[in-house]
């Protein structure tokens, strides 16, 4: 096998692969093969054109490969829950999300606590306090984008837990969900 030869069966693998050979650099090789032959050179050259036209009119008829779809990673759902002894509603007045309770006979005060996490999969931040008085029975909630987390504390004399609910991951768009209620330890 000769040098043109050689040179033109590159070129011929590239094309089969899928890639674009670097034409002119191939020409180069083929004009800088010494000792010389004018004939077999032309051929050469004639040959490599002939390719060079090929893998165009290839180019424009194959399509490009299929891009696959970036795959989407699903967001971690939970659904949300209640823990406690007591019982808890969600009410939507306007667009204010209010959790309701009944009056609970020992308690002097309540202990709302919220906290919020921006990842699912990370931990809840206080972000507020709040002090109610006993007679309380509501409490406006400040749902947005990141996950709420609630503890509503009944206390009684001495700072005794009488009643308690947790409820998480509170958002917008869980408010309208069923709550799956766990057990409690108290």
């Amino acid at each position: 096998m000769d040098e043109y030869t050689t040179i033109l069966g590159q070129a011929r693998a590239g094309i089969a692969a899928g890639r674009t050979p670097n034409w002119q650099v191939l020409e180069a090789r083929i004009k800088a093969i010494t000792p010389a032959d004018p004939a077999r050179e032309r051929r050469a050259l004639q040959q490599l054109k002939t390719l060079t036209s090929l893998a165009r009119a290839r180019a424009r008829v194959t399509p490009p490969p299929p891009v696959a779809p970036p795959v989407r990673r699903l967001a971690l759902r939970e659904r949300p829950t209640i823990t406690g002894n007591m019982d808890v509603r969600r009410e939507t007045e306007g667009d204010a999300f209010v959790l309701r309770w009944e009056a609970a006979p020992g308690v002097l005060e309540w202990a709302v606590r919220l906290s919020e996490r921006s990842d699912p999969r990370g931990a809840y931040a206080v972000r507020e306090e709040r002090e109610l008085p006993g007679s309380a029975t509501s409490v406006e909630l400040p749902l947005g984008e990141n996950a709420l987390r609630v503890h509503l504390l009944g206390r009684g004399r001495g700072g005794k837990l009488v009643r308690r609910a947790v409820m998480s991951p509170l958002t917008p768009e869980s408010w309208g969900e069923r709550w799956q209620r766990r057990a409690s330890a108290a």
